[in-house]
């Protein structure tokens, strides 16, 4: 929560400055002949922090609109959607029970995160613009309030043992499937969180009516739950025995597999976007 304060205490501290300028609003209304801007953006966007998640690049898209207050300031409501499939090659696969003796390969499915978001943008031109300004620079501060899914995850393994007693668990014997009703950590989740998205972009207008753009955002979700092993993992020991010829370590299945929340983590979600926009100016 504190991420969170702190984010909405910026966006007071900029709104405040940017308005505090010398130009008052009846001025800057008669001074654009449009201060009105219809945008939409979309582009690729990766989760940030060290195996923050199972996931492989997203893709995000934005929509919105903005109201010029005054030739540094700009304001409007905003929706916005982040999406990440899961990977399973991110996922650390190998795993032992002790009290088995069995050795695990595991794989899933499922597991895809939604964030879709309706927040207030503001955007603040680090130079003061005018109609007639081609190129510009500016930061966006937009706090939102999103609805986030998780689709059900589903967990196969497949199972080896020691026949030969020789160290080595390389008999095949089966698998094994696990759904929500074995753990109902693994069923679909859906929630109301909250954020904010902080970035910067450039802005290039060939034309009055039409500019184009390209933007760096972060975003950071309040906690959701989604799939995370090496984070679930952290803490616990591996068991380091040679089972195959790659000599791969292997996680004591009976603290980390077998619990009933693996591998779902309920923290906060951050992400880096990259958004290539076109503004429609009336």
């Amino acid at each position: 929560m504190k991420k969170l304060y702190s984010l909405l205490g910026l966006v007071f501290f900029v709104s405040s400055m940017a308005l505090a300028q010398d130009e008052g609003t009846v001025e800057v209304k008669d001074r654009f002949e449009r201060s009105n801007t219809l945008y939409f953006s979309l582009g690729p966007s990766f989760t940030l922090g060290k195996n923050l998640g199972d996931y492989s690049v997203g893709i995000n898209f934005e929509t919105g609109f903005l109201k010029r207050a005054n030739r540094l300031l700009s304001w409007g409501p905003s929706l916005s959607y982040i999406g990440f499939a899961y990977d399973d090659s991110k996922t650390y696969p190998y795993y032992y029970s002790y009290n088995s003796d069995y050795t695990y390969i595991l794989s899933q499915t499922g597991g895809d995160v939604g964030i879709l978001s309706l927040g207030l943008n503001l955007k603040l031109n680090f130079i003061p613009v005018s109609d007639n300004t081609v190129f510009s620079v500016y930061g966006i501060v937009n706090p939102f309030v999103s609805y986030v899914t998780r689709s059900e995850v589903e967990e196969n393994v497949d199972l080896y043992y020691d026949e030969s007693g020789s160290g080595y668990y390389d008999y095949y014997d089966g698998s094994e499937t696990y759904t929500a009703n074995d753990y109902p950590a693994l069923a679909a989740d859906s929630r109301v969180s909250g954020g904010a998205h902080l970035g910067v972009g450039v802005e290039f207008k060939p034309a009055k009516k039409i500019s184009v753009f390209a933007q760096a955002t972060f975003s950071y979700t309040l906690p959701i739950t989604y799939i995370s092993t090496e984070s679930f993992l952290k803490d616990e020991d591996i068991i380091d025995y040679q089972f195959d010829e790659e000599d791969n370590d292997y996680y004591d299945g009976d603290y980390s597999l077998f619990l009933d929340e693996f591998p779902i983590v309920k923290k906060g979600f951050s992400a880096v976007s990259i958004k290539l926009g076109m503004a429609f100016n009336f």
